[in-house]
């Protein structure tokens, strides 16, 4: 709310001083001193988008605090790699292993050979660690489009040890997975009947509405011993995928997606 409204804060507060320096104010405070002040500006109470949120997290911190890019995705794209990238970079015995890891792209440092061809040193980087993937012209020419700020790739690629140096990763191959799921049916969401409050209603039906699709929504309100199961009306059919379920396990908690997708 302050980044949205600071710009015409600062342009009131300007004017003010402006009037000021040429006398238009009062010099004892009189009816004209209050005016153009502007300190009553409303203060909206959004929040920024996910993404943009993160990404001043990290540009400013070096890391993600509230959450991270990864978070809901990184089930489906364990299975679509062979290793995690910490277990690649304390491997000892990897050398000239052939393997895919996947992850966050935080760092695109392009360069160019003698020849003048690009090529680039790209920071990959999971739940866990960051890894320097080398990608050279013949392969990033091919590539350089996905191989973009905050993009998620899979990279397939050879490891190469050097004596008194961390592991190189060089690319073979970068893909973009496809980590949508579909349509799993009805999604139903568990939440005890004490959080049943206006704010956390409010917070979860604005979740709902930024992920419209087909799926029915159904929510498993549990009291004690007591499961009472209500079917939301159509205007609240969801597109089921990652975001919307890391969405809903930042406001209710990872135990709140009930049966498959729970996983």
């Amino acid at each position: 709310g302050l980044a949205q409204i600071h710009g015409d804060a600062v342009d009131i507060a300007v004017e003010t001083k402006r009037a000021q320096a040429v006398g238009q104010f009062d010099l004892f405070g009189g009816e004209a001193a209050g005016v153009g002040i502007g300190m009553d500006l409303a203060i909206p109470d959004g929040e920024w988008d996910k993404s943009v949120l993160l990404a001043a997290e990290r540009e400013m911190l070096g890391l993600y605090v509230s959450d991270h890019p990864l978070q809901g995705i990184e089930m489906a794209l364990n299975q679509l790699t062979d290793c995690s990238i910490a277990s690649l970079i304390i491997d000892q015995g990897a050398d000239g292993r052939v393997v895919t890891i996947g992850g966050l792209v935080t760092e695109v440092n392009r360069k160019l050979t003698r020849a003048g061809k690009s090529w680039a040193i790209v920071t990959l980087e999971d739940m866990a660690a960051s890894l320097e993937v080398l990608m050279f012209p013949k392969m990033y020419e091919k590539v350089a489009a996905r191989v973009v700020d905050d993009a998620v790739l899979l990279v397939k690629g050879r490891v190469e040890q050097r004596e008194d140096e961390p592991n190189r990763f060089v690319a073979m191959e970068v893909t973009v997975p496809d980590l949508s799921e579909g349509d799993a049916g009805p999604l139903t969401i568990s939440i005890t009947a004490n959080r049943l409050v206006p704010p956390v209603i409010s917070r979860l039906s604005h979740i709902l509405s930024t992920h419209p699709g087909a799926s029915e929504v159904r929510l498993q309100v549990e009291d004690g011993t007591r499961i009472t199961l209500l079917r939301l009306d159509d205007a609240r059919r969801v597109a089921v995928g990652p975001s919307l379920y890391a969405d809903l396990k930042a406001l209710l908690g990872p135990g709140c997606l009930v049966g498959s997708v729970a996983s």
